[in-house]
């Protein structure tokens, strides 16, 4: 018997976690979008059920398929194809190409439950979810990244961008600086286009217990709501995820990236009539019957040290992989 698709989910700041299942008459939408824009997977659910931890541990199980041949890149491919982007950005100009990697984490004893409830614990901050689309394709998630979000008439989005170890000892240098300043001034030039009242805060350290980020907070009001759903694809993907200019960078990772991001570095939407929420899909993580396939990047510039940059990607891992 084919399983329908579901969903549980804990929004940042919140305590509450929610089971969405689908229901053909539903009103509310809970969806993910790959990063190429090529995909979508969709279902509609009608109520956000409050579910508490004891209920999960009872009523659900989730099945979940192996996988046979996972083929992630090797560290020293990966350091070649940072040396290459480096490379690139000196002579081409480019000012940031974000690489990303698969890591694969064998394991045998994946409870997709006991994870979610983890990261939820872990991350206050972030969206967490876990959601079901069918037996090869079960998504596990804490997201810090907002791409978007509109209620009581005023659209909320941020910028982040650069990353180091969450210690007191490190401190953002330029290259993390101008890194966030690319991300803020690409995203205020797009609100422009779509929005009055513009107001923006930071750039603050976000503090995620591994690492931190350089995040700057933007608020405004639309000039026309029905705008939301270009304004939103006018957004993704955010250079946080890409690069900059764009479609250079976009050009870059699809030809050299040697994997599909699949919705990895997509989005996350949830819409209901009384508020639209969207999340970019970072430190994520398809689950399987053996293991986890993990999903893991960086910003690089033309000053990146490759070896730092694979560092990162390691450090980053732990999101999710701690979890497991």
């Amino acid at each position: 018997m084919k399983i329908r698709p579901f969903a549980l989910i804990r929004l940042p700041k919140e305590r509450e976690i929610f089971f969405l299942n689908e229901e053909n008459s539903g009103g509310n939408k809970y969806f993910f979008t790959s990063f190429d824009n090529s995909k979508q997977y969709k279902f509609y659910f009608s109520n956000f059920q409050n579910i508490n931890a004891s209920e999960l541990e009872e009523n659900f199980n989730i099945l979940l398929k192996n996988n046979k041949n996972p083929q992630p890149i090797s560290e020293n491919d990966y350091l070649k194809l940072l040396q290459k982007t480096v490379q690139f950005l000196q002579e081409k100009k480019t000012h940031k190409i974000v690489i990303s990697r698969e890591k694969w984490v064998e394991k045998t004893n994946i409870q997709p439950l006991k994870s979610f409830l983890f990261l939820c614990q872990k991350y206050p901050n972030s969206f967490c979810h876990l959601s079901f689309w069918n037996e090869k394709e079960v998504w596990l998630g804490a997201t810090p990244e907002i791409l978007g979000t509109y209620e009581n008439s005023t659209f909320r989005t941020m910028s982040l961008a650069g990353t180091l170890p969450d210690d007191e000892n490190f401190q953002w240098s330029e290259k993390e600086r101008t890194e966030q300043q690319f991300v803020t001034d690409y995203i205020r030039e797009k609100l422009q286009n779509f929005s009055e009242e513009i107001t923006a805060d930071g750039a603050k350290d976000l503090h995620l217990g591994h690492v931190k980020h350089l995040v700057t907070s933007f608020s405004a009001r639309l000039k026309d709501e029905n705008l939301l759903p270009l304004l939103i694809q006018s957004l993704h993907p955010t250079p946080a995820v890409c690069g900059l200019p764009l479609e250079t960078s976009r050009d870059f990772i699809l030809e050299n990236e040697s994997y599909d991001r699949d919705f990895y570095t997509g989005y996350i939407g949830l819409e209901t009539p009384k508020f639209k929420k969207y999340f970019v899909n970072l430190r994520s993580g398809k689950l399987y019957l053996n293991g986890a396939l993990l999903f893991i990047g960086g910003g690089i510039t033309a000053q990146s040290d490759p070896e730092k940059e694979w560092q990162e990607t390691e450090l980053k891992s732990r999101f999710v992989g701690e979890s497991l």
